[in-house]
């Protein structure tokens, strides 16, 4: 469960990337967020020579609203798709170019026929083409992209006035790849009467399957024309004919809420751009190789350094160079949480990051939660006073996640306290009594500072 061996580049330009990847060939493999990539290394489902680490390429890390659409730079994050400790790192371009079928994004730039932006160092120049949804991608994980391209942005076009759209999905955890999805639009006339409609599917096929809807807007037969139009596959996650059955009822639903939508016909956004700002870098381009070198972090408040290969998990880093074991390594692939920290404020799966990737970020760990005296703060009394912990192992990664949502929403619905913490897995099964110690730490964070009971 740990990731090969590899050479670890971090260019500062575009055109050094290029370069990079031109130079280094079919062993190379671009980085941002790691969300997807990391999982694959961790298993040694993929065993790249190089690494190249784009967090530094100055301006992949904007945005730009306009009148024809999104552009998003390929260091943005994902905002809105997965888990919340998912979102803080992955981008939305590298789940563009890692092409899961079961992924959100690669069936929304197939919906609205977008496209990529793609560079390659050819001729001693830069080469730029753009690459649309129906070219990009090729099946499962793959796409037509070349090894020595990068993707430096994706567009997402603007949908038409008058047209609603929906996504609809069902997962067996919130914010887990669903077992089917939809993503449509559907366009009314000025009376609001549906003219056209389109759906883009997700966890139905090795690429994402676009259909037409418009022929069954009127006489309300959407979904036999669904399921005459999808051929799923089955796996341990569910039969063919479930998915088929799932993705037109899933479909009859966003088709409602689309229409709702259209009726609203809301205002198009300003034009603007929007810079992003990625967790601090150290300047300048580096390159490690599989030797050791040295990370300086602030972890706790306190500046840390540790010698390092380039392939050390930052969750290793903490454990077993820094000492810090109140981080629990479980999974290794980000699915239980176990080893959650507050990367630059935000949570993220420590087992998904390597630590030359955050060399001058600030780190929090569950050590760093308790007071200079070591009595413990509100959120970890809430978790001993209302028993929101059993066995413990899970504790550090839900610890640090309250703490990040009581800082951002003081006083969270049970809703929100759900979303939060979604993407974390108590194998003792205590969620109810982990609800109940967020509930109650929030209470106790709005207590006066010189009660008492809050500050023992």
């Amino acid at each position: 469960m740990k990731p090969p061996p590899f050479t670890y580049h971090r260019p500062g330009t575009v055109e050094e990337a290029a370069r990079l990847l031109a130079d280094l060939g079919d062993g190379a493999k671009v980085i941002a967020g790691g969300q997807s990539l990391v999982p694959l290394l961790n298993f040694r489902l993929a065993s790249p020579e190089h690494l190249v680490d784009v967090n530094a390429v100055a301006g992949l890390d904007e945005l730009a609203i306009g009148d024809g659409g999104v552009e998003v730079g390929a260091t943005v994050r994902t905002g809105w798709i997965a888990h919340g400790v998912i979102r803080n790192r992955g981008t939305v371009c590298g789940s563009l170019t890692h092409a899961d079928p079961a992924a959100e994004l690669p069936a929304v730039l197939a919906l609205l026929d977008g496209s990529v932006e793609a560079v390659a160092w050819r001729g001693g120049a830069l080469a730029r083409r753009s690459v649309g949804a129906a070219d990009l991608f090729d099946g499962p994980l793959m796409t037509t992209l070349d090894p020595d391209e990068l993707v430096v942005a994706a567009t997402f076009p603007a949908l038409a006035p008058g047209t609603g759209w929906a996504v609809e999905e069902l997962a067996r955890r919130q914010g887990d790849y669903a077992l089917a999805g939809v993503v449509l639009t559907v366009s009314v006339d000025d009376d609001g009467a549906p003219i056209a409609g389109r759906a883009a599917y997700l966890s139905c096929a090795p690429t994402p399957v676009v259909v037409d809807l418009t022929p069954a807007l009127a006489d309300g037969a959407v979904y036999d024309l669904v399921a005459a139009a999808l051929d799923p596959t089955g796996d341990i996650h569910a039969s063919a004919e479930y998915r088929r059955h799932l993705a037109a009822t899933l479909t009859v639903r966003g088709v409602a809420r689309a229409r709702e939508r259209a009726h609203l016909r809301p205002a198009a956004p300003s034009p603007r751009q929007i810079a992003f700002e990625n967790p601090p870098m150290a300047g300048g381009s580096t390159q490690f190789h599989g030797d050791e070198h040295e990370v300086v972090v602030t972890v706790n408040g306190v500046v840390r350094s540790a010698q390092v290969p380039a392939r050390r998990l930052l969750s290793d880093m903490l454990r077993h160079d820094l000492r810090l074991t109140g981080t629990h390594v479980g999974c290794e692939h980000g699915v239980c949480g176990a080893c959650t920290v507050l990367l630059d404020g935000e949570p993220v799966r420590s087992c998904l990051t390597f630590s030359v990737m955050v060399d001058d970020a600030r780190i929090t760990t569950v050590e760093g939660l308790a007071g200079p005296g070591g009595e413990l703060d509100p959120v970890q009394r809430a978790f001993r006073e209302c028993h929101g912990l059993q066995c413990g192992f899970c504790t550090p990664g839900f610890l640090l996640l309250a703490t990040d949502l009581l800082a951002r929403q003081p006083d969270p619905s049970d809703d929100e306290i759900a979303e939060a913490l979604g993407g974390n897995l108590c194998r003792c099964t205590g969620y109810v009594n982990i609800v109940r110690s967020v509930r109650r730490a929030a209470e106790l964070l709005a207590q006066p500072a010189d009660d008492e009971e809050a500050r023992p």
